[in-house]
């Protein structure tokens, strides 16, 4: 059973290893020669690939590890992390879902936190020999929502969305509950432009923006945090001076 806490879910991140239909292209090709991979264990990025990620998809949506890279920087080793009052997941395009453990630190360097997750996304977890520090999960989101919604009454769940109700601070504040007993459960999209699926926006009860103008992932995650960390007295805890 999970904790009753914050929890944090980047949906739709956009973070996956070069697609087939990528790998055989010479851009590809001369990358991976250069990374001495194969382009199929490399993390697909639009800083690298832009050029030729027009042959895919929804390819304004993908390849943008950083959002995800840059969100759980502000996240981990906040004091809430370190309190044990904060869970964060990965929710990845193809649906599956990564579970990141409170220890985890990442790395400082971006260049190793792409080498780290295209080990993750390969092994399907890392570390691969001792216990994991992130790991893919056989779990779906619906599966995901339903264990940590499980795990305290009155769950709240939360989608912050261009479009949604604005909300002030104050009034998230007063959204956010007053007992760690109750599960807070906040979702946030870490993928470039587009729309979350309405299949995915149906399991969240309320919908919020935080600002008239579009806020960065990593943004909504630090206003959250902090918010949530003044309202549970974890700041006072752990600076108060008495």
């Amino acid at each position: 059973m999970v904790n009753s806490v914050l929890h944090v879910i980047l949906l739709d991140c956009a973070i996956e290893l070069i697609p087939k239909e990528l790998t055989a292209t010479k851009a590809i090709q001369r990358y991976a020669a250069k990374k001495k991979k194969k382009p199929n264990q490399l993390l697909l990025d639009q800083t690298q690939h832009g050029q030729v990620m027009v042959r895919l998809d929804n390819h304004s949506r993908r390849g943008r590890p950083d959002i995800t890279y840059l969100s759980m920087l502000s996240m981990l080793e906040t004091p809430l992390c370190k309190e044990g009052l904060l869970t964060i997941h990965l929710h990845l395009q193809d649906g599956r879902i990564v579970e990141v453990s409170p220890e985890t630190r990442l790395p400082r360097s971006y260049d190793r936190f792409i080498g780290l997750f295209e080990q993750l996304l390969e092994k399907r977890q890392v570390p691969v020999d001792s216990k994991p520090l992130m790991r893919i999960t056989s779990k779906r989101l619906p599966d995901l929502l339903h264990e940590l919604k499980a795990s305290g009454p009155t769950p709240q769940t939360v989608l912050f969305v261009e479009g949604g109700r604005h909300t002030t601070m104050n009034d998230l504040c007063r959204l956010l509950p007053d007992s760690n007993a109750t599960p807070m459960i906040v979702g946030v999209g870490a993928f470039p432009h587009g729309e979350f699926d309405k299949e995915i926006a149906q399991f969240f009860d309320e919908r919020i923006e935080l600002d008239r103008e579009v806020m960065m992932a990593w943004h909504v995650c630090a206003e959250v945090i902090w918010t949530y960390s003044w309202k549970s007295h974890v700041i006072d805890k752990r600076y108060h001076s008495v």
